[in-house]
């Protein structure tokens, strides 16, 4: 797919990054080009091209009234209360006028086609009406009228297999003695403010005017490396099982006391997901206000298309706000605007926010299993051609990330299992574009999402894998970043 879609997300590093461990269940793949393009399988393996719909088709189910826009709209009436005048392509104004047909359509009435010539004027004013009456980022699979006679032609709907999902929360997310084991070394080392020792120099007082105010520290460097290592191995077994990430930035421990705050802002290149691990104790009674995660919502960035002029927006309905209770790890979308509110009240360390957070680095197909990967290469690699191919003409339309798990069954080959582990797909603003495009070719473009879904599981499942001679089954994990 040109450029846009690759199998290995390459990443900017952190300044500063150290390197991280992977989990050792997992065999990485060898090598492959980092540009992957692509085609769409049945399940039989068989190339299934993508078909568009023509406009003629939607046209020819719609309901009555449906393609020229309904009954006729009444005049529009200038201040003055009469019809405006219509305006001509070269400016000039000019009175009503009704309008006939082309002076070539025009014949004799003794001519025996008189009717055809009819019926073409007809078919050519229809489709001028659906034209009109239809804006260009119209999606007639999701007009419920629409749909239903799509159905009763048998006309195929792709539907999405998944849904996009921009924050995921986990609550009690590490074992409950290590959250507190955590939470008790930062204790210690605050409960004497008289009392000095190295551990309390460790803490970098970070200001940078209009954007960030915090105070933060390296995890790795502040906590004992027994308890430090059962909270790498937590995030990393997360990451690779729920992320299809096989690392994790260097992790930073923050405290937010009163005056603390970070603006909104974008980190997408550290890493397709972010991560915040709260330590902040008794939430609900904590003495200060403020210190939510502060996410940006998708309305908001695509405000004009669903911008409702009768209706105002306030705060909760532009922003999400995501509390921090004690060992609740929130996992979200790094490309979309955030940051943390401001807070107010305690100046006290152990009274405020306490979080660690980072990224989820390095989504890579990789293995579980007998199957060894080298074995498995040329498979993957062949039948996944098709897709590259399937998806080419999306090039550009959407972004995020899509990563899959196939179980592989190692007794003949087959897959014999999908499941999709995060989606953060969105459709880019050239979209609109492409669908006006595709109405003047006289095409409805596909609901991209539910196109890329399809595509990726007809064309995974047609795959057919070496077998093993213990017969036991194998995963794998495979992204897709569409950049």
């Amino acid at each position: 797919m040109g450029s846009n879609v690759h199998m290995l997300g390459q990443k900017t590093s952190l300044v500063g990054r150290q390197p991280v461990r992977s989990l050792p269940t997992a065999n990485p793949l060898p090598a492959a080009p980092t540009c992957i393009r692509a085609v769409a399988c049945s399940a039989s393996g068989k190339r299934r091209p993508v078909e568009y719909v023509s406009r003629q088709d939607i046209v020819g189910v719609l309901p009555e009234g449906k393609a020229s826009g309904g009954p006729a709209p009444p005049p529009q009436h200038s201040r003055s209360g009469g019809v405006p005048p219509s305006v001509t392509s070269a400016g000039a104004t000019r009175g009503p006028q009704t309008r006939g047909p082309p002076a070539e359509a025009v014949a004799d009435p003794a001519e025996d086609d008189d009717e055809e010539v009819g019926e073409e004027v007809g078919e050519e004013g229809e489709e001028e009406g659906f034209g009109a009456a239809r804006a260009p980022d119209w999606d007639p699979w999701t007009d419920p009228e629409v749909v239903e006679a799509l159905k009763e032609q048998e006309i195929p709907i792709l539907e999405e297999l998944t849904s996009a999902t921009h924050i995921i929360v986990n609550d009690g997310f590490l074992p409950e003695a290590d959250a507190r084991a955590l939470r008790g070394v930062f204790d210690r080392r605050f409960a004497d403010p008289r009392v000095t020792h190295p551990e309390r120099f460790l803490w970098d007082y970070w200001h940078v005017p209009d954007q960030y105010t915090l105070v933060r520290t390296q995890a790795q460097v502040y906590f004992p490396e027994e308890l430090y290592n059962r909270l790498e191995d937590a995030l990393l077994s997360y990451g690779e099982s729920q992320l299809g990430c096989r690392a994790i930035s260097p992790i930073w421990m923050s405290y937010y006391v009163d005056g603390c705050v970070q603006e909104l802002h974008c980190d997408n290149p550290h890493g397709p997901f972010a991560f915040v691990l709260s330590l902040t104790k008794d939430w609900e009674q904590r003495e200060f206000s403020g210190g939510e995660t502060m996410i940006l919502q998708p309305g908001v960035l695509n405000y004009w298309r669903n911008y409702e002029p009768r209706k105002g927006l306030e705060l909760q309905q532009l922003v999400t706000r995501v509390p921090a209770p004690f060992n609740r790890l929130t996992v979200f979308d790094p490309r979309f605007p955030h940051g943390v509110r401001q807070v107010h009240g305690t100046r006290d360390p152990r009274k405020g926010r306490l979080v660690l957070h980072g990224w989820f680095t390095e989504p890579a197909p990789f293995f579980q299993g007998p199957l060894e990967p080298a074995d498995a290469e040329e498979a993957l690699n062949g039948g996944l051609a098709p897709l590259w191919d399937a998806l080419e003409g999306i090039s550009g339309l959407v972004t995020g990330t899509l990563i899959v798990r196939v179980r592989i069954s190692g007794r003949d080959g087959s897959v014999s299992g999908l499941e999709w582990l995060a989606d953060t797909l969105v459709e880019v603003p050239n979209h609109d574009r492409a669908a006006a495009e595709a109405l003047l070719e006289g095409r409805v473009l596909p609901r991209l999402r539910a196109l890329v879904h399809n595509e990726v599981r007809d064309c995974l499942t047609a795959i057919t894998f070496p077998t093993v001679p213990s017969g036991e089954d194998s995963v794998l994990t495979y992204p897709i970043i569409f950049e």
